[in-house]
């Protein structure tokens, strides 16, 4: 169908031809698009308009007429309908569909009207170019992953829309599952939504009521209220959870802050402040602080919570050859009384650490500042080391000056002499550490309320501080003699040592706890030689059976021998020599896939085993023979294990090995005295590629797109998580395995026998596209316990999901029913109901 279009006019020239003109209309049939310019007419641009089917233009009443696919285009505007009728003298036009003689009660071409990146969907559009003011009759429009629909929506200023009969929902379904409703609408472009009154609806039925309602419509983030949640829990009662306020404070900073409040009095606080420069730096400071009053089941008193948990995650690059990065973390450690979170009731430890790295010489040389804190949770007890210092020259040949290069033209291999193969390496420590230990000491004078003084077993810290400063000289080199690698090495260490401890004592005099304090220092230099060396072989066999082409066993041996002795310092030890061997095995095959001629390769297996001789022991001078082996069977099944024996004979009535071979002596070549074996396996189904039913788009995209400016991340869809939060159920995911199995047995005398044996699974699979289920369990065959079974079901309702949480026995037990909305922006809208004695509901 040829396009036609109307030829460019300028208003004088267009005056000229009125004037001559004999007939009233003419319809142009040209293939170009058109335009008209600026003129009389008050347009202050150009506009450029087409029409598949034909365009009539009237020079007596300036009117023009588009048909089928019109399109006109106009600075931001752009306008896509059936049907464009255009008044040139008013500067207006209409756009209209047209009822589709096929299918009933459709509409082909109805107006789709873009303006400044914004879609507006109605029946009857009409715009003014001169005041850019447009009305939609039963208009649509979707604004930042929201859909708002009204009886007439009127666009008087530039970027605010009044809506008649308005309808606002994240729900893209024809006829929306839920949505808010409101005789009058507002709506600020890319700010806000003001509505008044305000009437929510699910499934047409009427829930509740609000005198007027704000919606945001920004995209990105924007400061405002965090929305608030009711709650109840067994121990603080009724609560208001999460109340607070978010400030987006730049493109590179943000602020969240929030309160929990307790019906039994007190709070909690959360706040969370993150930063980032692109290519330069990121990182965050977490808050919680805790002052809450709680009443355990059954209990007759209440009793008062304090606590807090303080973390701070920097990460910086300085330069190509430095960084910074930042983990600590500080906590009173009483979780368990007052946090929802799992991970957080469960944990044993706090390990914080600071990082300062630089390099140079290409890597060749490096400096490493660090500090690091190990807290104990459960006793309270922290290492600390403040700070560790070291400096690394890595192996480096001073007499690699010139190289000879033999071999065939177009091959060639280096060949070093001995000086060249020469190399030295160094190294430097400082170390500062504090460490805090529980210490107890018997028969102190404590004072018990309602009793008076006592004489008790009390605990307290014993303190220790250890500075020490080594370094290190050493010298290697690598020849190689034909199919062998040799390895000789020497080094030359010199250590010293302060250490300052600090250990509380009974007083006789008073019976009360004093500290006593004692100083040391050690200096000791040792020098250390060894030579090692090693080779490998091979063994090919071609069965050229089940599609296997060749299999191929590669046997690694290497042989070592070391020497330690001190040569100078304090408490001065006995040399030491050993002698150890290591062979290393692995099978691999070459196979040809079915669908191509292309041959891949498959690991089989991985085992080895290794032992080492002690010359210098005054009997039973070999260690324990160790083994391990892998294997990935069609990279589905991981089998791994260990094991060691030991070589001497156990005499029961000395209750000790001794020096005599169990070979010789029982003809058993050894006891195995500590054995691992794990089982693990997982499976997947494909993934589905299905679109988006919600008009979210996806967060990586965002957070993509935000870090290609530079700013801050996007704040998370959800900052404060409770016990039985967790992320939606992922419907794309088919179906998901995991099992594995542990079993360990230690052995260290004969009929002494220590094992633990364990079983987990982890489940999950789409009975339909519209319902998963979940599971995961853990099971120890020993103690024959389980360990927090659960099971989660999970339903997809388009613009709704619906979870469902059981943990049939446990510190969980109990069950948790939630159906909320999907978008983000709504997640506070949601039915929630559980049965847990302890926890938010």
């Amino acid at each position: 169908m040829n396009r036609c279009t109307l030829i460019i006019l300028a208003i004088a020239l267009t005056a000229s031809i009125v004037n001559g003109q004999t007939k009233s209309d003419t319809s142009s049939s040209a293939a170009a698009r058109d335009t008209i310019a600026a003129g009389n007419s008050g347009v202050d641009t150009v506009v450029v308009y087409s029409a598949k089917d034909s365009i009539v233009y009237s020079m007596k009443t300036k009117f023009m007429h588009l048909y089928n696919s019109s399109d006109v285009q106009y600075q931001s505007m752009g306008l896509k309908a059936e049907r464009v009728s255009v008044n040139w003298s008013t500067s207006t036009l209409t756009a209209v569909g047209v009822p589709d003689t096929v299918k009933k009660d459709s509409t082909i071409g109805r107006p789709v009207m873009k303006d400044g990146g914004d879609d507006y969907h109605g029946d009857v559009v009409n715009y003014n170019f001169k005041s850019k003011k447009g009305k939609i009759n039963i208009g649509k429009t979707e604004i930042e992953n929201g859909f708002y629909t009204g009886e007439q929506i009127k666009k008087f200023e530039s970027n605010v829309l009044y809506v008649q009969d308005g309808i606002y929902t994240t729900c893209d379904a024809s006829h929306p599952h839920f949505y808010f409703y409101s005789p009058k609408m507002k709506v600020m472009v890319r700010d806000k939504v003001v509505a008044e009154p305000v009437y929510f609806f699910v499934a047409d039925v009427p829930i509740f009521a609000l005198p007027f309602g704000v919606f945001p419509s920004r995209g990105g983030r924007a400061s405002g209220l965090i929305a608030p949640a009711y709650s109840e829990d067994n121990r603080f009662g009724k609560m208001l959870n999460h109340l607070g306020y978010y400030f987006a404070i730049s493109d590179y900073l943000d602020l969240a802050t929030a309160f929990d409040l307790s019906t039994r009095g007190g709070w909690q606080n959360f706040t969370n402040i993150r930063y980032a420069q692109r290519y330069d730096f990121s990182g965050s400071l977490n808050g919680r602080w805790v002052n809450m009053t709680a009443r355990e089941q059954g209990a007759a008193n209440e009793r008062r919570i304090n606590g807090y948990d303080v973390s701070v995650i920097h990460n910086q690059s300085i330069s190509p050859t430095s960084r910074a990065d930042v983990n600590f973390r500080f906590s009173s450690g009483n979780f368990s009384d007052y946090s929802f979170n799992l991970n957080d009731i469960l944990m044993q430890n706090i390990y914080s650490t600071a990082t300062y790295w630089k390099s140079w010489d290409n890597g060749n040389r490096s400096l490493t500042l660090s500090v690091t804190r190990d807290q104990s949770l459960t006793t309270n007890e922290t290492n600390e080391t403040l700070p560790s210092l070291s400096f690394t020259q890595s192996t480096v040949f001073p007499f690699r000056k010139r190289t000879k290069t033999r071999g065939l033209s177009g091959s060639s291999e280096t060949d070093y002499g001995f000086l060249d193969m020469l190399g030295f390496s160094y190294n430097a420590n400082f170390l500062n550490r504090q460490s805090k230990t529980t210490s107890y000491v018997d028969s102190v004078k404590t004072f018990v309320p309602d009793t008076g003084f006592v004489l008790k077993r009390t605990s307290d810290f014993k303190r220790a501080g250890t500075r020490s400063l080594s370094q290190g000289l050493g010298f290697s080199i690598a020849p190689k003699l034909g199919v062998f690698t040799i390895a000789p090495s020497l080094s030359l260490s010199d250590s010293r040592t302060w250490t300052d401890v600090e250990t509380p004592y009974r007083q006789p005099s008073d019976s009360l706890i004093g500290y006593g304090s004692t100083r040391d220092k050690i200096v000791q230099g040792f020098l250390s030689a060894g030579i090692s060396t090693s080779t490998r072989f091979y063994g090919i066999a071609q069965p050229r059976m089940l599609g296997i082409a060749a299999i191929r066993h590669t046997v690694n041996p290497t042989l070592g021998f070391t020497y330690n002795k001190q040569i100078y310092g304090d408490n001065i030890q006995k040399y030491s020599m050993f002698a150890n061997l290591n062979v290393g095995n692995n099978v691999e095959a070459k196979y040809q896939k079915a669908d191509t001629l292309k041959e891949e390769k498959l690991q089989l297996l991985n085992f080895g085993g290794g032992i080492s001789y002690n010359f210098v022991a005054d009997s039973m001078r070999f260690s324990e023979l160790g083994v391990n082996f892998r294997t990935d069977i069609g990279r589905l099944l991981n089998i791994s294990g260990s094991a060691s024996y030991n070589l001497y004979k156990y005499e029961p009535t000395a209750r000790t090995r001794v020096n005599k071979f169990l070979l010789t002596e029982t003809g058993k070549f050894g006891d195995l005295t500590n054995f691992n074996l794990s089982v693990g396996t997982s499976f997947r189904g494909e993934k589905k590629q299905t679109p988006s039913t919600t008009g979210v788009p996806e967060p990586v995209a965002q957070e993509q797109a935000r870090a290609s400016n530079g700013a801050a991340p996007a704040p998370p869809k959800k900052t404060f998580r409770t016990i039985y939060d967790h992320e939606d159920a992922d419907f794309s995911i088919l179906w998901n395995v995991s099992l594995s199995w542990m079993f360990s047995q230690s052995t260290p005398a004969p009929g002494v026998i220590y094992r633990s044996s364990s079983a987990n699974i982890n489940l999950s699979f789409n009975l339909t596209d519209k319902w998963q289920i979940s599971t995961g369990a853990s099971y120890d065959f020993v103690n024959k316990k389980h360990f927090i079974p659960s099971v989660d079901v999970s339903r997809d309702l388009h613009c709704w999901t619906m979870s469902f949480s059981w943990y049939p026995m446990g510190y969980l037990e109990g069950y948790r029913l939630e159906l909320k909305v999907k978008a983000p922006q709504l997640q506070d809208i949601k039915v929630t109901k559980q049965n847990r004695q302890r926890g938010l509901y």
